[in-house]
């Protein structure tokens, strides 16, 4: 299985596009609204229990989910044949490096198809979305020396979000520079809300790096 889903980073949504079948979310996934047709017909919740909009927030080790109605929807689309089956017949997974890793448990939701060998987050998103394979770490600020921080970067909207420290990454094929959260990319269950990439000129970005007191990282 493996869902293209695409980041609307303003918003802080991921929407998912799938003949007229449309999909959005503005929490990583905990509240799912489909619409059929461009006609709202459901909201897919991970906690069905809870208020309507009601999110854990930012946890890294989400709260059990017992009644999560996204799975059903997922084998839906699957018997639709608008995505491939849920793989987990091996434990095999592709890592960043081009390497291989054999678990003793499956990694998220599967693999992403029996060629890629990429894991699968639960709204099918693969690794490579989700660890940024296409940018290398360039530069990173850990989230203690974030704390010793002054005003100076108190204009930044994003950086209660920024739970792990910022990375500087450079895409390896358009050299586009992007100053991002270093465990999160996209938003998901585990990070609702995210800090949004932020695109910085080659010519800005020593400036860039000297604000937040980075530290380059060595090739």
């Amino acid at each position: 299985m493996q869902l293209d889903w695409q980041a609307v980073y303003d918003e802080n949504k991921l929407v998912l596009d799938i003949e007229n079948l449309h999909y959005e979310t503005i929490d990583g996934g905990q509240n799912i609204d489909k619409y059929v047709d461009g006609v709202f017909d459901k909201r897919i919740k991970q906690y069905p229990d809870m208020p309507v909009n009601w999110t854990h927030g930012y946890s890294p080790i989400p709260p059990v989910a017992e009644k999560d109605e996204w799975p059903v929807e997922v084998q839906w689309l699957i018997e639709q044949g608008h995505t491939t089956p849920l793989y987990i017949e091996s434990t095999t997974y592709k890592e960043k490096d081009g390497s291989f890793t054999t678990e003793s448990f499956i990694r998220g939701s599967g693999h992403n198809n029996l060629d890629d060998l990429q894991s699968v987050n639960r709204l099918g998103q693969p690794a490579s979305v989700q660890e940024r394979w296409d940018w290398d770490i360039i530069a990173e600020c850990d989230s203690w020396t974030m704390g010793l921080l002054d005003f100076t970067v108190t204009d930044d909207p994003d950086i209660k979000y920024a739970v792990a420290g910022i990375v500087w990454l450079r895409h390896k094929e358009t050299n586009e520079i992007t100053r991002a959260g270093s465990s999160q990319h996209c938003p998901c269950h585990v990070f609702p809300q995210i800090y949004r990439p932020v695109v910085i000129a080659e010519e800005d970005l020593a400036s860039d790096l000297a604000k937040y007191n980075a530290t380059l990282v060595s090739e």
